[in-house]
């Protein structure tokens, strides 16, 4: 696999020798790794990573001044060409991302499939439903807002979500909610107690 370009202006290598500092790992790389895509832009997590402390299945790009990015696999094709900002002194850095939110038209087209037909009606209760991925044949999901939790969660995955994507999607064979249900912070309607 092709390792993604990545750039970074002044401000963002100045804000992570900033951190890298406060931390006290002057020779953490940063991880970069999109864990989703939410109203039309990607979802990405952060974090130093120690030497020593590399993840399996990551790879790592040796673009910045002594700075290395590791990069997950999956992440990897949709990094490409990205650059890293920060407004000083203590703004976090972002990713400017050049890159379109789907390279594979099933997947776009799952997407826009939740986007025209199942987000508005799970909009009307606080929700959302976004595809995180589409591999192998199975679709991964992720519910939040008002589904994060929500106690019919399980009914509009299975008689709604689901049932969208299979009977139009004949390639897709499974779709799976990624969503931690624990965590849900507002449901629409609260779980049963047990």
């Amino acid at each position: 696999m092709k390792q993604p370009r990545v750039s970074a202006t002044n401000a963002a290598l100045t804000r992570i020798g900033q951190v890298r500092s406060n931390r006290k790992q002057p020779q953490a790389g940063l991880r970069i790794a999109i864990t989703g895509r939410e109203n039309g832009a990607f979802v990405y997590e952060m974090q130093l990573i120690a030497p020593g402390e590399e993840r399996q299945g990551d790879m790592i790009v040796d673009a910045l001044d002594g700075i290395p990015i590791h990069i997950p696999l999956a992440s990897a094709p949709y990094l490409d060409g990205i650059t890293l900002d920060a407004d000083l002194p203590m703004g976090a850095v972002r990713v400017e991302n050049p890159n379109p939110l789907w390279l594979d038209p099933i997947a776009e087209a799952v997407q826009r499939l939740l986007d025209d037909e199942i987000n508005p009606s799970v909009a009307s209760h606080g929700g959302h439903i976004d595809l995180l991925d589409v591999a192998d044949g199975v679709a991964f999901i992720h519910m939040g807002g008002g589904c994060q939790g929500c106690g019919m969660a399980a009914v509009t995955l299975g008689q709604g979500v689901r049932t969208a994507i299979l009977d139009t999607f004949p390639e897709i064979r499974e779709v799976r909610d990624t969503t931690d249900h624990a965590q849900g912070a507002n449901p629409y309607y609260q779980a049963a107690k047990k």
